[in-house]
């Protein structure tokens, strides 16, 4: 009767180890989710920042007669090359920054092409070579349209 009772406790110990295993893994694999959604979550509140951003400069320099101005008094890095190009960089709380704390970079380049004068914003990593949002806009700089 107690060899009945020994292999009884044996099963429910063997049962009870694999039960143990069984909602270890589970747990591990539902904190690799959590780990995972919370990383797509932090790189789509970024790129929504790098959109609201690039579109608030873009209504700038739809509604300006000065954007450049507005650009330098925001301190931007201006540099000449096919157009006027303008740098910011930010840091990790999305504060500008100078080159060496940035984390994202941002270009404003404004070109000149007859009646037009276009503006291309682009967001890239710090070292520049990934981008990761642009968004270009146009505008017509002479008098109204004659209808």
């Amino acid at each position: 009767m107690n060899g009945k009772l020994a292999r009884r406790s044996s099963l429910f110990l063997l049962e009870l180890m694999i039960s143990i295993l069984l909602f270890s893994l589970a747990s591990a694999w539902c904190i690799r989710l959590f780990v995972t959604a919370r990383s797509i979550n932090r790189e789509n509140e970024e790129l929504s920042r790098m959109q609201n951003l690039a579109s608030g400069y873009a209504e700038m320099f739809l509604a300006s007669g000065d954007f450049e101005a507005f650009l330098e008094d925001e301190g931007g890095k201006k540099t000449e090359l096919d157009g006027t190009m303008y740098q910011f960089w930010y840091d990790r709380d999305w504060k500008i920054c100078g080159e060496e704390e940035a984390v994202v970079s941002f270009e404003a380049v404004i070109t000149r092409d007859g009646d037009f004068e276009k503006c291309s914003f682009c967001y890239s990593g710090a070292g520049g070579e990934e981008r990761i949002y642009l968004l270009d806009v146009e505008k017509y700089t002479k008098g109204e349209v004659s209808s």
